[in-house]
């Protein structure tokens, strides 16, 4: 069967969170020689192993994944570079004939990477949710306050209790910071999209096992540990979906109920957007898991659609 060479079209697996991306990736990646690349905005951090579903080491030490596990939380992280670190990685890799599959949800950074950052665009959702969060776990006073701290004039002329505006105005001051872009991207035509998605029924029943399963298996301890590094109140990883609940439980601003709850919805209404993104953003070839009798079938017909 044919296969992809370096020169190639790069897949690009993408869908949903919890839809079941990393062990499609790994099996897929293990079948046809490739090395994976995480396109997530949180994966990348050390000590998150547990809130972000970063692959066991296991898998791992089978399959190289890059990108994953690699940067402390205090060290910034973004769109730009990530596709720098990524496209770095696949120029390498490429000389030495190897193959790469892209993985992941976060479109922005996806598309940073092979579209290239945008220019005065509507801020990522990474920073609109961080903001939201933020703004929500701060009220009104507080979250004016930070403002202050980030654009003074802005703040002056917005009332602490309009809070969509101060939303929007933060989110400004993140678009602001400029980034030195030091790569070429991909271009749309070295890549190949293919989407992985569910019925929202059984999606949802995947969510809940695995927000339970998350908590179970230590998300409180990572969640302690992130309190404890003095992070900088605007640090995506304080409002990210699941460490933010456990924060509130922690500090008994929650219960265990709530926080579940809580995270679950959040992570539901995370896949919408995604979806969301991923219908109108790309052309993906969509592949619905649930008629798929197995995994191995499902991935043997993305393998085919690789040779082709």
């Amino acid at each position: 069967m044919k296969t992809l060479t370096n020169t190639s079209q790069i897949p690009v697996l993408v869908g949903p969170t919890g839809v079941g991306k990393s062990e499609v990736a790994y099996h897929l990646a293990l079948q046809d020689g490739c090395e994976i690349i995480s396109a997530d905005a949180f994966q990348v951090y050390k000590g998150m192993e547990i809130g972000t579903a970063q692959p066991s080491p296991e898998l791992q030490a089978k399959v190289k994944h890059h990108l994953v596990g690699i940067r402390k939380p205090k060290e910034a992280w973004n769109a730009v570079r990530f596709a720098e670190s990524a496209k770095k990685i696949i120029n390498e890799g490429q000389k030495a004939g190897q193959k790469f599959l892209i993985v992941g949800g976060a479109g922005f950074y996806i598309r940073a990477l092979v579209e290239g950052p945008p220019v005065g665009g509507a801020p990522s959702p990474e920073t609109r949710t961080m903001v939201m969060e933020k703004v929500g776990e701060l009220g009104p006073e507080k979250a004016h306050e930070w403002l202050a701290s980030r654009d003074a004039e802005a703040a002056k002329r917005l009332n602490p209790q309009d809070l969509r505006r101060v939303c929007r105005a933060l989110e400004k001051t993140f678009e602001t910071i400029t980034v030195e872009v030091n790569y070429e991207p991909l271009g749309v035509d070295h890549v190949k999209f293919f989407g992985l998605e569910r019925s929202r029924e059984n999606l949802d029943k995947l969510l809940r096992r695995r927000t339970e399963a998350m908590w179970r298996d230590g998300l409180l301890t990572e969640t302690e540990s992130l309190m404890k590094l003095s992070l900088p109140i605007d640090h995506p990883a304080l409002a990210a979906i699941g460490y933010a609940e456990a924060s509130s439980y922690l500090r008994e601003n929650m219960t265990q109920e709530e926080a579940l709850e809580r995270i679950f919805r959040r992570t539901r209404q995370y896949a919408k957007r995604q979806w969301t993104w991923f219908k109108h953003q790309h052309e993906v070839e969509w592949f619905n898991l649930d008629e798929y009798a197995s995994l191995e079938s499902l991935v043997q017909t993305l393998k085919e659609k690789l040779g082709e």
